[in-house]
């Protein structure tokens, strides 16, 4: 009987020993593999944002006077069609109320 404790306790210990060396293995595996993926990030992901930033900084440095001249001239081409529209789409909702429709119908 304490023979068969004594091959209990062993199974367990070689079981967590297994159990160790997995753990560490993927811990290795991630050391070796993180900072290669940092490195990427810092050469690759970084650059393209600081691109990114300079052109759009750029863009709106560049895009600032015109967008000035066109608002203190007054040039609204797309609201004026926009208010025609939404005039036009009023009027005909206003003509398919119950009460022009009756008007009409007389």
């Amino acid at each position: 009987m304490h023979l068969e404790q004594d091959a209990e306790v062993a199974g367990v210990a070689v079981a967590g020993s297994l159990r160790a060396t997995e753990i560490g293995a993927v811990v290795l595996i991630g050391l070796l593999v993180c900072p290669p993926l940092a490195i990427l990030a810092v050469l690759v992901v970084v650059p393209m944002l600081v691109v990114g930033l300079v052109v759009g900084l750029l863009a709106a440095v560049l895009a600032a006077p015109y967008l000035l001249v066109q608002h203190l001239r007054g040039h609204h081409g797309h609201l004026t069609v926009l208010k025609h529209r939404l005039g036009v789409a009023g009027r005909s909702i206003l003509d398919l109320a119950p009460h022009r429709i009756h008007q009409a119908a007389r």
